[in-house]
């Protein structure tokens, strides 16, 4: 019996152990993301002198007013929503049938596509800048949804590539051999079969692509130049100056920015769940 106690004890100062490391890591991520939050509704003189709490005297909705009128919201939202639309929608049509040809063929030249795109993850979008910039002007596609989008397409194709072509094959090939059995074609298969199949796997590239798509400020900053076609986060950082920044616009601003893509997150975060779960069930 005094063993048993001995060893419950032990379990139980480990399990505080874990749970103190985890609640520490929580504090460290939901602490900033307290401080944007309060910071966004308070006068600019207290967000530096009252950094982390709130009162009547220094609330204010002011911020959150101010930057929706000067950002033009409206507008810049509809352009950040049609460049993450036309870029999600490339990714998810062009990476899965590029993934599902790779999976199927089982060729050496496939493979050897296939282990090129994983090659290409690696290397940094700074190193295609230059000759990226003169080709979208060759093209007139500068200050374009469809350039901006295209360029989004390119830059994050092999990791979409790649996270299909590992999940179809681990689709069961049985599957594919009774639907050759019925007379189905490659194109039918891929339409009727597989692709309603990838549900969980698309969820997961949207979050992941569609987050950072939103919230990038590099791409749209080479290739948009004009006011009226900016993004959220191009807008955003207009708030930011040489010589003066109003940190209450900046942090309103950034609030104002963040709720769009938090809300695509949770509505597909039971997806990105599954994805994770079936990933590591697979493994």
């Amino acid at each position: 019996m005094k063993i048993s106690a001995q060893k419950q004890l032990h379990k139980l100062k480990i399990l505080l152990v874990n749970h103190g490391i985890l609640i520490l890591f929580a504090c460290l991520f939901l602490i900033p993301i307290w401080y944007t939050i309060i910071s966004a509704f308070k006068l600019d003189r207290f967000i530096f002198t009252q950094p982390l709490s709130i009162n009547a005297a220094s609330f204010t909705v002011s911020n959150i007013v101010r930057a929706f009128r000067i950002m033009n919201y409206p507008r810049m939202f509809f352009n950040s929503m049609m460049i993450l639309g036309i870029s999600c929608l490339m990714l998810i049509i062009f990476g899965s049938m590029a993934a599902y040809g790779i999976a199927m063929a089982r060729h050496k030249f496939f493979e050897r596509m296939y282990g090129f795109f994983i090659i290409l993850i690696t290397l940094p979008f700074q190193l295609a800048m230059v000759p990226l910039i003169s080709m979208l002007k060759n093209m007139n596609l500068i200050n374009t949804f469809l350039g901006t989008s295209l360029v989004y397409g390119g830059f994050y194709m092999s990791f979409v590539i790649f996270l299909y072509t590992g999940f179809i094959r681990s689709i069961p090939s049985e599957l594919e051999d009774a639907a050759r059995v019925d007379g189905c074609g490659l194109l039918k298969m891929y339409i009727y079969i597989y692709f309603p199949l990838l549900k969980t796997i698309t969820g997961v590239i949207l979050i992941l692509r569609g987050v950072a798509i939103w919230n990038d400020l590099l791409i749209p900053l080479i290739t948009i130049t004009r006011t009226a076609n900016a993004t959220l986060p191009l807008r955003l950082m207009s708030f930011v100056g040489s010589y003066y920044t109003s940190w209450g616009l900046v942090f309103g601003g950034t609030l104002l920015v963040s709720l769009p893509i938090l809300c695509i997150f949770l509505l597909l975060q039971r997806f990105f769940v599954k994805g994770i779960m079936s990933g590591a069930i697979k493994q």
